[in-house]
């Protein structure tokens, strides 16, 4: 059996009360102690989840993926977020994990999508054990993320609002997909069509660990939600430097221009054609050819175009001006330290780029 934290795994029996049960005294502990031992308790808690919910050999190809790491950029928010409503954040640690499982459950249906082969380093789930078995951890882990309320120590109406959230950011995160997949079939190579696929695809999964945080702080679900929505941006703002990375970075994915092999409408794709429309045939020619005909010296001209010719400081200033939105989201004005926990999460998110930015 495969398992994220073996030495640490135990099994928690539900208890049916009302009111949440009594949590370890952890507040003798300094700020970071508290995040890194919730953040640890995340992934016990996904490994249990995972374990008592799937058979094999599922799970164990999901374990693997999960294995894999990544940054748990989601599940950090909501443990943040936690201490930002000035809840201890190991209430959160099954809000955490449904963040991640649901997040997990999108990549692997994302790699399959696009054909991405490596993921993390690592081949991905589809490479390894076929399609047929990726699109089964995927949907697996859809469910999970909802399972994994079941232990929690929420009262069961804040873990029903709670699984609504997480179903309605779900179904905005696959509109969002079916629209990026679309936008080039369409020919919808604007930056309005762009940014609405972007925040529809990325953003649910900044806003459900906050808008999850309030309503466990016990905001309204109408207030929570409006919380929410006003971190979509940070996920458009996420999609922005992840594509100037796909090109000028380094993704863990085995080669660069893959959004340019697949074709993806990017920022970088959108700011070169606001400056050079008559580039559209050209680009789409790149775009429109099948992944295996692209050469990387094809790649490499278009790079070394959207850097010469200004989509590149195109796509940085598109991104500087989301993190702008999201700064001065009116939503988030009269909740301070979920402000704050938005704008340094801004700042994490751009800071790959801030070199390009300041050029």
């Amino acid at each position: 059996m495969v398992s994220l934290h073996p030495a640490h795994l135990r099994l928690i029996t539900n208890t049916p009360a009302v009111v949440e049960r009594v949590q370890p005294a952890r507040t003798h502990l300094p700020q970071g102690a508290r995040l890194e031992a919730a953040f640890e308790a995340v992934g016990e808690h996904i490994s249990r989840t995972v374990n008592e919910s799937v058979e094999e050999p599922l799970r164990s190809m999901v374990l693997e993926h999960l294995a894999t790491g990544g940054k748990h950029i989601r599940a950090r928010i909501a443990l943040r977020a936690a201490i930002a409503l000035d809840l201890e954040p190991d209430r959160l640690v099954s809000v955490a994990a449904a963040c991640e499982l649901l997040h997990n459950a999108t990549l692997v249906h994302d790699d399959l999508q696009d054909g991405d082969s490596v993921r993390r380093g690592q081949p991905s789930v589809w490479v390894r054990h076929g399609e047929a078995q990726a699109i089964n951890v995927g949907d697996v882990m859809l469910m999970l993320s909802t399972l994994s309320l079941n232990d929690s120590t929420l009262a069961p109406d804040t873990r029903w609002h709670i699984a609504a959230a997480i179903a309605r950011r779900a179904a905005e995160t696959a509109s969002g997909q079916s629209l990026e997949l679309a936008l080039l079939d369409r020919g919808w190579l604007g930056r309005d069509e762009y940014l609405c696929a972007a925040r529809g695809k990325s953003g649910p999964f900044f806003a459900l660990p906050i808008e999850a945080a309030a309503l466990c702080a016990g905001l309204s679900p109408e207030r929570a939600r409006a919380i929410g929505d006003a971190t979509l941006g940070l996920g458009a703002l996420f999609q922005v430097c992840d594509d100037i990375l796909d090109i000028f970075g380094d993704k863990g994915r085995g080669q660069v221009g893959n959004d340019l092999r697949e074709g993806k409408v990017s920022a970088l794709t959108v700011a070169h054609l606001e400056a050079f429309p008559d580039d559209e045939v050209a680009l789409l020619e790149t775009l429109l050819c099948p992944r295996d005909e692209t050469s990387p010296d094809e790649v490499k001209q278009w790079a070394e175009r959207f850097e010469r010719d200004g989509a590149l400081q195109g796509a940085c200033q598109m991104a500087v001006e989301l993190l702008r939105q999201v700064n001065e989201a009116p939503a988030l004005v009269s909740e301070v330290g979920l402000r704050s926990l938005v704008r340094s999460t801004g700042a994490k998110i751009i800071a790959p780029i801030s070199g390009i930015v300041s050029k």
